[in-house]
């Protein structure tokens, strides 16, 4: 919601042709009410624009129409006062009476082309004659008689209207007019001699000042805004970008019909002035209003404030729609005017209450809002207090001196400050998107874990249910042909077949091999405080009737860390391929086993054999390679050396 004085809008516009005039004629005094007949005008004389403001005498009619029979008559004291006026808003309603004496001192016919002000809707010339002499001129003995309305061939000709006067003839004129439905009527009566109008021009309504430069900059600077909020809304969708496009659309056509139609005479030029442009003005700050709803996302953030900017625009949409109606329903141009300004007024209280209540919030997107409206609403101060007092920024002709300016500045700055809201809420948008991609990725992840998770508890099911069957299944069986085998030996006793001999021990090995199978698949072993145990298990009753006598270390406590059943089998099936390797080939009398666990879990296995033959290794080969591929297969570690006997040693990092 802009913070502008709202009604600063609408007198820049409305009273940026105060400055043109008073630069022609001097501060603006009171219109004399006189019923003297003023100085008449030679119009052999009449130049390219001559304002008659002090040979022009004024009447206000509440009658209508005004006919012949009831114009003023009037006496030959004429006044020499210079004036020029804004017509006041109660004058519309009424019609206008503008007298002045013409001469022609001249031998040859004189044609000019009268212009009694701007934004003058109807214009009827009336006409009495006189005789040449201006001196001791005698009361008229008849009342005036119209004239017939001569206009110049040209489409910004309807505040025109031709007068001629033979030679040597005097006439008094009176000029009947109906203002449109506007606060800005002027009465500024001027002669311009006919031949100066031609080829389209007329020469007085031609606005040939910096106020065309200064607005069409910023009409382009607007375009390129409307440029820019047009690919946002492509790009992005976003539905506040509609309502800044048709904020921009309509700032821009109303400062543009402004300086191009400028003190223009056409049909069209009098429409906008009287209706069209407080219907633009009001739909774009409509459309403004809705725009910082949306930017802002009040309704999320600021509940009250969106409340207060939604009836606020409802307010306007219903006092516009008045205006509307009184406008073309009522004659009385009275209520349309107060209606006009009361929303002007209405509209300069809303931007004043958003000021106070967006700088109570210590939010970045908003401070720059309010600072773009802040410095528009003190460069507007700025141009309306030029308005009033015809204040001069230089004594020279300069840019500086055109209180539009100032407001164009003030709009141009606040559009600086909405382009760098506009980027910070960019840069909050991809903050908050990259959150929300990130977030997206951990829960794909958590759910890509879950996935992981509930295979490898379907793996850990079904190696619970293989080991249970291969223990009450094959178990049983195998333990039955060990059974059976040593029954046949003690039945045979020294008549004992090698075969019957060979199957007790193949039994009997099956039977280790399925039971470390069974322990490996069984989950619940899967800790390095179960593995510690088996292994300890394993080798003291590996070397229970041999010769080599084991001793065991290991922690008192050792921790309950997991371990998965594939890095338990390798890591326990590359310890009993070294514990074998201690009874087939070491020679010793003594084996130590020493485990440590920390980070990472070490066994050592250290005998005091004949060591190992680095240099003749093909006895080992093929137990060495598997332990070294079942160490690097869970990337561990395995090492072998001479040290007062054979050090194996495995390391697994936990």
């Amino acid at each position: 919601m802009p913070a502008q004085p709202l009604s600063a809008l609408f007198f820049a516009f409305r009273v940026i042709l105060v400055c043109l005039v008073y630069s022609v004629c001097g501060k603006a005094q009171s219109l004399p009410h006189s019923d003297t007949l003023c100085r008449p005008v030679d119009l052999a004389h009449v130049g390219m624009i001559d304002y008659i403001f002090g040979h022009t005498g004024v009447h206000f009619s509440d009658t209508k129409p005004v006919s012949p029979d009831s114009l003023p008559l009037f006496n030959y004291d004429l006044p020499s006062k210079r004036y020029q006026h804004f017509l006041a808003p109660y004058r519309v309603n009424q019609q206008t009476i503008l007298r002045f004496l013409l001469t022609n001192s001249s031998d040859s016919i004189q044609s000019v082309y009268f212009c009694p002000g701007f934004l003058v809707d109807s214009i009827r010339l009336y006409k009495q004659p006189l005789p040449a002499s201006a001196d001791n001129l005698p009361i008229p003995p008849s009342r005036p008689v119209a004239l017939p309305d001569s206009l110049p061939d040209n489409p910004d000709s309807l505040g025109y209207r031709k007068i001629t006067l033979q030679p040597h003839q005097a006439a008094i004129y009176y000029a009947v007019l109906s203002f449109i439905k506007a606060s800005s009527n002027s009465i500024t009566p001027s002669l311009t001699k006919s031949s100066y109008i031609r080829e389209g021009i007329i020469l007085q309504h031609k606005n040939t000042t910096n106020i065309d430069v200064i607005t069409n900059l910023f009409a382009g600077i607007m375009l390129m805004m409307i440029f820019y909020a047009v690919s946002e809304y492509l790009q992005s969708g976003k539905p506040e970008f509609l309502y800044y496009i048709g904020y921009s659309v309509c700032i821009s056509i109303l400062l543009f019909l402004k300086a191009t139609l400028h003190q223009t005479a056409t049909a069209f030029n009098f429409f906008f002035e009287s209706f069209l442009d407080n219907i633009i003005f009001s739909v774009g700050y409509i459309c403004y209003i809705i725009f910082h709803r949306k930017f802002l996302e009040t309704h999320k953030y600021y509940k009250g404030l969106d409340r207060f900017l939604f009836w606020g625009a409802i307010v306007i949409t219903a006092m516009m729609l008045a205006y509307v109606v009184f406008y073309y329903g009522s004659p009385d141009f009275i209520i349309a005017n107060n209606i006009e300004t009361a929303t002007k007024i209405v509209l300069l209280l809303i931007s004043a209450i958003f000021i106070i209540k967006g700088l109570r919030y210590r939010v970045p997107l908003m401070n720059y809002i309010v600072l773009g409206n802040i410095s528009l609403c003190l460069l507007s101060i700025i141009s309306q207090v030029m308005i009033m007092t015809n204040f001069k920024v230089v004594k020279s002709v300069s840019v500086l001196n055109l209180a539009l300016f100032y407001y164009e500045a003030g709009i141009t700055i606040e559009l600086l400050f909405f382009l760098f809201a506009l980027t910070y809420k960019n840069k909050l948008e991809i903050i908050s998107s990259i959150q929300k991609e990130e977030k997206l990725k951990l829960e794909t992840q958590r759910k890509e874990m879950e996935k992981q998770v509930a295979v490898l508890a379907a793996k850990q099911d079904e190696r619970n249910r293989i080991s249970v069957d291969m223990h009450d299944e094959l178990g049983s069986g195998v333990t039955a042909i060990r059974l059976m085998s040593e029954i046949v030996k003690s039945k045979m006793k020294q008549d004992t077949l090698p075969e019957i001999e060979k199957i007790s021990n193949s039994a009997n090995e099956l039977l280790n091999k399925m039971n470390t199978i069974i322990w490996t698949m069984t989950s619940s072993n899967d800790t390095v405080e179960n593995l510690i145990a088996y292994i300890r298990s394993y080798a003291v009753e590996f070397f229970e009737n041999t010769t080599i006598d084991c001793h065991f270390s290991m922690p008192a406590a050792p921790p309950s860390r997991e371990i998965s059943g594939e890095r338990r089998r390798n890591i326990f099936l590359s310890v009993k391929e070294a514990l074998n390797n201690v009874l087939k080939h070491s020679q010793s009398t003594t084996v130590k086993i020493r485990i440590t666990v920390d980070e990472q879990l070490i066994i050592e296995i250290q005998d005091d054999g004949v060591g190992i033959n680095m240099e003749k290794l093909r006895k080992f080969g093929n137990g060495l390679n598997n332990m070294k591929k079942r160490m690097a297969s869970i990337n561990g570690q395995f090492n072998i050396e001479n040290n007062n006997g054979t050090r194996t040693t495995f390391c697994l990092q936990l």
